[in-house]
């Protein structure tokens, strides 16, 4: 326990970049927000970007006012903590309002947008921790992770770069709130994360001395309260690139990262769930309830294949669209306040084919639905549902976007919402939009989309496949939030699965890494899950069961047939 940094620990960084909280006094809320970006990388294995914005306006705090690490936790265990892109940080002051929805005379923002319940993480009351002494702070630092505090750095701080920070000065300065990211017991030190930007320490980072050149063993952070956290619970707009098809991981269970799975069965949908808490990992079916039936363990009837789910936004409600006798796709939903299926609508092509590509985008807010689905004739169709408006489900709300492609087969859950196209910051736009899908011609042909413009080919690769693929957008290749991951792909060819992948930063070719499995009829679900960054993946069977792959550093396993 000699050297502990959580910028590199265990071959990895988990630590997000370094802000700057400007001419602010909001450091407090810079501290808070990295603690929780930090936890949620250490227990989800998720790059995520939290807003510094949403918890100081949340608060009722203007950029001039200072507050503590106290109130700030108490604020995020009772509403949650909302990404950039639902209430952005800013310098400028902003209104309030003394009575939101569901609370009494608490301040919050006057206009997140307004899915803001299904786009915060969230974290169990009285889930905070708080240290003074420093054996407990340095162990919890190693065992949990980094940790919080405030203190009053006389005012030769601000000078530190590259050298370990020792004050030379007597006297206190006003409050600073930092992230406490590891220590060094052999040269003495804390490594802090300041939000001073990147032109403090290196890089934004620091090395404070335990002692002081002043006050012989008393450094600025000895005798300082540390603040930790445990028991993240991500959003799902965190989730939204590393998963697809059939396939989800929520935020329930005792560790909030449970395995959802919705596979046909006859002509119904299944769902069903791993507890991902109990050390034996049992698959589970789930009993559903619905007017008609309450001790139902399926709906549907008119199931013509596997759903494509996501976990939306709107109160963090499944929503599922598949191919039914209607033929044509149908919409569905779980609303979690209800504890109900219901029905949204029937919309897209005449007899679809396959699985259809569906994610919650980055357009608009809250987030469009986009749906790609490929039709008898070998094209692809692209529908969209738009989120901002006032959000219902009626309808004809669903609607024919474009037609792109020619000459395909096969059409699987292999539509992502791709951070290729966007710049690093969260408001630096929308991302393209990225498809595959099997040609006649047995090879996979890769589409995207840049917001703002059409469909367009980007080029085919492999060959003798006669399956639908399923891809997501995974974090390896990345060093922190602002980079983009690798495109992931799993295909069935020869009744065995091969993966495929792609290096996004160079947007390089196709690479087939592995081929794995046995009388494999096609891929109907891929995510990156939160065991050390495994892939997981849910096959349909030649003899119609779904088996569950992993694969982890050692390679890929097969795990136990689902149904």
């Amino acid at each position: 326990m000699a050297i502990v940094d959580w910028r590199n620990r265990f071959g990895s960084n988990w630590i997000t970049t370094v802000r700057d909280q400007g001419p602010t006094q909001n450091c407090w809320a810079f501290a808070t927000t990295a603690l929780y970006e930090a936890m949620i990388r250490i227990e989800h294995c998720l790059w995520n970007w939290r807003s510094e914005g949403d918890l100081a306006r949340g608060t009722g705090k203007q950029p001039w006012d200072l507050g503590n690490l106290g109130e700030a936790v108490f604020f995020v265990e009772r509403y949650g903590l909302a990404d950039p892109d639902c209430f952005p940080w800013s310098t400028a002051a902003a209104l309030y309002t003394s009575k939101p929805h569901g609370a009494a005379m608490q301040a919050m923002p006057l206009s997140p947008t307004s899915d803001r319940a299904g786009r915060t993480m969230r974290i169990a009351a009285n889930s905070s921790t708080t240290l003074t002494d420093p054996a407990q702070q340095k162990q919890w630092i190693d065992l949990v992770g980094p940790m919080a505090t405030i203190v009053q750095p006389p005012s030769d701080f601000g000078q530190l770069h590259d050298g370990i920070y020792v004050p030379a000065v007597s006297g206190a300065g006003p409050a600073h709130a930092l992230l406490v990211v590891g220590f060094n017991d052999d040269e003495q030190y804390w490594i802090v994360k300041n939000s001073w930007g990147p032109g403090w320490g290196v890089g934004g980072f620091g090395k404070v001395s335990y002692n002081s050149a002043t006050t012989a063993n008393a450094g600025i952070l000895q005798g300082a309260t540390f603040y930790g956290v445990r028991g993240t619970n991500p959003d799902p707009w965190i989730r939204r690139r590393m998963r697809n098809g059939a396939l989800v991981q929520g935020g329930n269970g005792a560790l909030r990262n449970n395995f959802e799975l919705f596979v046909r069965v006859g002509m119904d949908v299944e769902h069903w769930y791993r507890e991902n808490a109990d050390p034996s990992r049992p698959w589970v079916r789930v009993r559903v309830v619905r007017s008609d039936d309450p001790w139902r363990m399926t709906f549907g009837n008119d199931v013509l294949d596997c759903p494509a789910a996501v976990q939306s936004t709107f109160n963090r409600n499944y929503e599922l669209i598949l191919r039914t006798t209607y033929r044509q796709l149908r919409h569905v939903y779980y609303d979690h306040t209800s504890g109900w299926w219901n029905d949204a609508t029937i919309f897209g092509p005449e007899d679809p084919v396959g699985i259809p590509g569906f994610v919650q985008s980055n357009r608009g807010a809250p987030g469009d639905f986009e749906v790609v689905v490929v039709t008898p004739s070998g094209q692809a169709e692209h529908w969209t549902k738009h989120n901002s408006a006032p959000w219902t489900h009626r309808p004809g709300e669903w609607y024919l976007r474009e037609q792109f492609g020619t000459g395909l087969g096969y059409g699987g859950p292999s539509l992502v919402q791709s951070r290729l196209g966007a710049g690093p910051m969260p408001e630096n736009g929308q991302g393209e939009l990225h498809y595959v899908g099997t040609g006649w011609d047995g090879q996979l042909h890769h589409y995207r989309r840049p917001a703002g413009g059409g469909w367009q080919s980007v080029g085919g690769f492999g060959q003798g496949i006669s399956s639908a693929p399923c891809l997501i957008e995974g974090t390896f290749g990345t060093g922190n939030e602002t980079l983009v991951g690798n495109f992931e792909l799993c295909v069935a060819t020869g009744g065995q699965v091969h993966h495929w992948w792609r290096h996004n930063a160079s947007q390089g070719a196709w690479v087939q890494s592995a081929t794995f499995g046995a009388d494999v009829k096609r891929v109907v679900g891929l995510l990156q899950g939160t065991y050390r960054f495994n892939l997981e993946v849910i096959v349909e069977r030649t003899d119609g069961h779904y088996q569950y792959y992993w694969r982890d550093g050692s390679g890929w396993h097969a795990g136990p047939v689902i149904t």
